[in-house]
C-alpha cells in the first residue's frame, strides 16, 4: 500500500517507523529540515511502552536525561520547595526520562528505515479523498502540493500537528483549535555559568497569572519556558517579539531575568490548546498526533501519545489487511479512550500551573507538600493518568 504522511514531526516520524516494513512512505515535511529549538518534555505513559515495543526506547533514552527534580521559588528568589522525581520514576516502574523535543524527532530520524522517502520543504495545501466506493474500485486520496505536486495514494495520514489545515476536512467544523487560555513561550541558548548554577533541578516560579521555567539543557546550554493567562475566547497564534516577551515576564526570579536578556529574536510562542474531532477519519484520509486529539503542551503527554498513537494505529492496520477503512475505525476505537483521559486530565490540572490567585498559590504549595508523604509515590501515576 502506498502510504502519504503530511508531517514530519514525531508522530509522522514514529508512524513512518512503523508502516515502513510493510507499505511504501512519503513523508512530506513543509519545513526545510528537523526543527531546532523546542522545550524539555518529561516521557512516560503510553508512549513509553509504546516505544518499547517499537524498538526504540533506548535510542531515544540516550538523548535524554534524568533530572533530580523541581525548585520553586519566588520573585525574591528565596525557595519555597521542592520536588523529587525518584518517586515518580519508581512509581512508573523506570519508564521515565526528560528530552528535549527535539531531540525526540532526532531520534526517529536516526532509526528511520531507509526505505521512507522524507521530503522537506514540501508543503500540502490541499487533500482530498479521491476514491469512489464500488465493488471493484479501491479507495485513493490525493495530496496537492505547493509546487504542484499531486501524489496519489492508498492512505493519507496528517500529522500536522494542533493547527492541522486537514482536520476540518475530516472533520468539519472541528478544524479550529480549542484553547485553554493560556500561552506559552519557550527557547534555548548558550549560558554554561546559569546552566552550572541551574545544576540537576529545573526552576519554577512560584507566581500568580504568569509562570518561568529555566534548566540546564546540557552543560552549556539554558532552557526557558514561560506562561501566562489569556483571554480563553482568542485562537490566533501570537507573534514573537523579544522585547514584549521581556516585559511580560520580568520579575519572576532573578535567574529567569537573567535568561530574558538572553531571549532570542526568534522563539517558540503559541496558546495552549487542545485539538478535538468527533471523527479521526473520512475515506483514505486519517488524522494523527496532535492533528488528531493535542492535549495541550500543559497536559505533559504530547509526545507520548503521539507515539503511541501512531504504533496503535500501524497495529490496526496490520491487523485489517486490505481492509483499510475497518484499521482506521478499529485504531480509533481503541486509542480515543486513552486520548481522551488524558485531556480531561489536561484541562484539570492547567491551572495548577499558573495560579491565578494568592490564594489557589498557597493551595499549591500545600498540594506540593503532600508529595513527600509516605506512600504518595504509590498514587502518581493514577494521578497523572486520571479518567
Amino acid at each position: 500500500m502506498d502510504v502519504t504522511l503530511i508531517g514530519g514531526g514525531i508522530a509522522g516520524l514514529a508512524l513512518a517507523h512503523q508502516l515502513a516494513p510493510d507499505h511504501t512512505v512519503t513523508v512530506l515535511e513543509s519545513s526545510s529540515g528537523p526543527r531546532g529549538g523546542g522545550y524539555m518534555i518529561d516521557f512516560f505513559g503510553p508512549g513509553f511502552v509504546a516505544a518499547e515495543r517499537m524498538g526504540i526506547i533506548e535510542e531515544l533514552r540516550a538523548r535524554g536525561h534524568a533530572f533530580e527534580g523541581v525548585r520553586y521559588a519566588g520573585p525574591d528568589g528565596r525557595e519555597t520547595g521542592r520536588i523529587d522525581v525518584g518517586p515518580l520514576a519508581a512509581a512508573l516502574g523506570g519508564r521515565y526520562f526528560s528530552i528535549l523535543r527535539p531531540e525526540v524527532e532526532l531520534g526517529l530520524l536516526a532509526v528511520l528505515p531507509p526505505s521512507v522517502e522524507l521530503r522537506y520543504g514540501a508543503p500540502v495545501v490541499a487533500v482530498r479523498d479521491a476514491g469512489l466506493v464500488g465493488a471493484a474500485s479501491a479507495r485513493r486520496a490525493v495530496v496537492e502540493l505547493a509546487d504542484g505536486t499531486v501524489i496519489e495514494s492508498d492512505l493519507v495520514v496528517a500529522c500536522d500537528g494542533v493547527r492541522s489545515a486537514v482536520r476540518g476536512m475530516v472533520a468539519p467544523g472541528h478544524g479550529p483549535i480549542v484553547p485553554m487560555g493560556y500561552r506559552v513561550a519557550s527557547y534555548l541558548y548558550e549560558d554554561p555559568q546559569l546552566a552550572a548554577e541551574l545544576g540537576e533541578r529545573m526552576l519554577m516560579t512560584d507566581t500568580v497569572g504568569r509562570v518561568g521555567w529555566a534548566y540546564a539543557a546540557d552543560a552549556a546550554r539554558v532552557g526557558v519556558m514561560l506562561a501566562e493567562r489569556v483571554d480563553p475566547s482568542s485562537t490566533q497564534r501570537p507573534t514573537p517579539d523579544r522585547e514584549r516577551l521581556q516585559a511580560d515576564f520580568a520579575g519572576l526570579h532573578p535567574q529567569v531575568d537573567r535568561a530574558l536578556e538572553h531571549a532570542p529574536e526568534s522563539f517558540y510562542d503559541d496558546l495552549v490548546a487542545q485539538a478535538i474531532a468527533p471523527r479521526w477519519s473520512r475515506g483514505r484520509v486519517v488524522l494523527a498526533g496532535d492533528a488528531a486529539h493535542a492535549p495541550s503542551l500543559l497536559a505533559g503527554l504530547g509526545t507520548s501519545l503521539a507515539i503511541g498513537g501512531a504504533e496503535a494505529l500501524a497495529r490496526s492496520l496490520r491487523a485489517s489487511g486490505p481492509h483499510v477503512e475497518a484499521g482506521l475505525a478499529e485504531y480509533e476505537r481503541a486509542w480515543r479512550p486513552t486520548v481522551e483521559k488524558t485531556q480531561r486530565a489536561g484541562r484539570r490540572t492547567a491551572a495548577f500551573f499558573t495560579p491565578s490567585s494568592p490564594a489557589r498559590l498557597r493551595l499549591q504549595q500545600l498540594l506540593r507538600r503532600g508529595f513527600s508523604l509516605p506512600g504518595v509515590e504509590r498514587l502518581l501515576p493514577r494521578t497523572f493518568l486520571a479518567p
